[in-house]
């Protein structure tokens, strides 16, 4: 985790985008609390910033998400840096397993830190909106 963790350079659009998604697949297999600190500014960092690449927006933060999904307590502080660009990099993707682990983790941490969402509520509320056919169990939390 920590090699992946040294790869999140978005100068290196390939690289960053391959460690992206493996720490997200990683994250939804094992315990990912020890490695929090060590990856999560780096994705906070490349989901704000500008002239990303769309796949890459999409890949942090769909693992962002799974993070979040895991590790709620570590993941939940942060949600006022990345919740804006975190939904409208999820709006446009199509219903899948990843868009859907990503949003079980966002609703976890925003339970966990409602204050972080007020401020760009609407966001949130356009990208629930972009969900054509949830899960039963995720319809009801979203």
């Amino acid at each position: 985790m920590p090699i992946l963790g040294l790869n999140l350079n978005p100068e290196f659009i390939s690289v960053c985008n391959n460690a992206t998604w493996a720490i997200g697949e990683i994250a939804m297999q094992m315990e990912m609390q020890p490695y929090v600190g060590v990856v999560l500014p780096n994705l906070v960092e490349i989901i704000n910033r500008p002239n990303t690449p769309k796949t890459l927006l999409e890949n942090t933060a769909i693992t962002i998400g799974r993070l979040g999904y895991v590790c709620p307590q570590e993941v939940a502080p942060q949600l006022q840096q990345f919740i804006r660009p975190w939904c409208t990099s999820l709006r446009n993707i199509r219903d899948n397993e990843e868009k859907d682990s990503a949003f079980r983790g966002i609703c976890v941490m925003i339970g966990v830190n409602p204050a972080g969402v007020v401020q760009d509520f609407i966001f949130f509320c356009d990208a629930v909106a972009s969900w054509v056919n949830p899960k039963d169990d995720l319809r009801h939390v979203l």
